[in-house]
């Protein structure tokens, strides 16, 4: 018998939902994948404008959303394309006590990018109140630079500089865009536990529709005192392909 209590668990889904090359058969896919699992708990990235009222427009019933867009200089990024990392919770299960989005800059509380990235990228925090057991858990869901390594690095430091400074629990899902050889992620794994390596799926999470090389670059990190049931990569496809470019990460967790 498992020993977790099946009324308390908690199921999250990091989801990079893939902003560009928008149609149906991908919004149908997503939608559909996550009204199969049903998370509590989703960190979305690449999140657009687009995206971001498409999801409000079919999920809000159910979920609560947090985090800001990025902001970049609209003459460099439209603001259609202003991408945000959501934390999104069951309204009937958590409420919110307090969220932020920080930028992975040299000015972490405005908008501001390190000399060399591509563009702004930010982090969203949330601390959720669980209705049914009263305790507290902080989510975060962020997205680092596709372009350097360095650049991921210096944001990296800044994320982890974040973390050390907070409570437990804590639970970190994003894209990193960093293979677990790159000092990024190392830097993320000094101060919390990769769960997909504790519990042993190291598989790669983005595959590119086998058109570019798959790499393992979504990760949930946590707290010690968060305990894991179960964790996988959602494979499911819709109409023949994955929905997105990424796929899924997905935790059942307890405290």
């Amino acid at each position: 018998m498992s020993l977790f209590n099946l009324n308390m668990n908690i199921k999250l889904l990091s989801y990079n939902i893939q902003s560009w090359d928008v149609n149906d058969r991908r919004i149908k896919g997503i939608l559909d994948l996550i009204r199969r699992h049903n998370p509590d708990v989703i960190c979305f990235q690449e999140v657009t404008l687009f995206w971001y009222s498409l999801l409000k427009k079919e999920l809000s019933n159910a979920y609560a959303f947090t985090g800001r867009d990025r902001f970049y200089n609209d003459k460099v990024e439209p603001k259609r394309h202003f991408e945000r990392n959501c934390v999104v919770y069951k309204k009937d299960r958590f409420k919110a006590i307090k969220t932020r989005t920080f930028w992975l800059g040299p000015d972490m509380y405005n908008p501001s990018k390190f000399e060399g990235a591509s563009l702004n990228r930010v982090f969203t925090t949330a601390v959720l109140l669980d209705k049914k057991t009263n305790k507290k858990t902080q989510v975060i869901s962020t997205h680092f630079d596709n372009c350097s390594s360095e650049i991921r690095e210096k944001q990296g430091k800044v994320l982890a500089n974040y973390l050390k400074t907070q409570r437990s629990p804590l639970i970190l899902m994003g894209d990193f865009n960093s293979e677990p050889y790159e000092k990024a992620y190392q830097l993320i794994k000094n101060v919390l536990i990769d769960v997909g390596e504790e519990c042993g799926e190291t598989n790669f999470t983005y595959h590119g529709y086998e058109k570019y090389s798959p790499m393992r670059i979504d990760f949930f990190f946590k707290t010690p005192d968060v305990k894991v049931e179960s964790f996988e990569l959602v494979k499911d496809k819709f109409e023949g392909l994955p929905p997105s470019d990424h796929y899924p990460v997905k935790a059942i967790i307890d405290f």
